[in-house]
């Protein structure tokens, strides 16, 4: 198991994520990124975007049309929505940051609560895991640099500017659907060895 050192930081962010604990066994339809998906539609989805992200990586033009469907699509952050708010009333969500073995720190998001075993070592097994869109996530995080799926085949680093320019190009996408309410997490989502 690969350990990766973190800690909280906070984020100026609207709270429009909800929390999201282990999800069960699922299936469902994967052409639904703009539509509201149960969590059993949300794993098969996340499961096939994770296969195009993989061939993305082999084959950097597919990108072009991995991104809108990433953009739309709700991820996993280690995150919970803050008591405190900015001037202007926004609440602030924690969210872990991760050092590469470079020194940069950066926010790792996840398309699945599986994934984030990466995180894990002996002190810390579990994280309060947050599901939110990627559009407003990045939104939230401007920047900040942040890394897809560390370490697995399908995850992608994103720079504050490429982030703000995806931000820009699905910001009427994310303005059409209804915010979900935020709802405290009930547990710390456990992360299996």
């Amino acid at each position: 198991m690969k350990t990766i050192s973190g800690q909280i930081t906070r984020i100026t962010e609207i709270c429009r994520g909800g929390f999201y604990s282990q999800p069960e066994l699922q299936k469902g339809n994967e052409n639904m990124s703009n539509q509201q998906l149960t969590p059993e539609q949300m794993k098969v989805f996340n499961k096939a975007l994770e296969e195009r992200i993989t061939e993305a990586n082999k084959d950097k033009t597919k990108w072009k049309t991995v991104l809108p469907d990433l953009m739309a699509a709700d991820v996993f952050a280690v995150a919970a929505v803050g008591d405190k708010t900015d001037a202007n009333g926004n609440r602030l969500l924690n969210v872990m940051m991760m050092q590469n073995k470079d020194g940069q720190q950066m926010i790792p998001f996840f398309t699945s609560p599986a994934r984030m075993s990466v995180l894990a070592n002996e002190q810390h097994k579990t994280f309060n895991c947050m599901k939110i869109n990627t559009t407003r996530l990045f939104n939230a995080i401007k920047g900040r640099t942040a890394v897809l799926n560390p370490g697995s085949t399908c995850g992608r680093l994103f720079t504050p500017f490429e982030m703000n320019l995806l931000v820009m190009e699905n910001k009427d996408q994310l303005e059409s659907k209804p915010a979900p309410a935020p709802t405290p997490a009930p547990t710390d989502t456990l992360v299996e060895e």
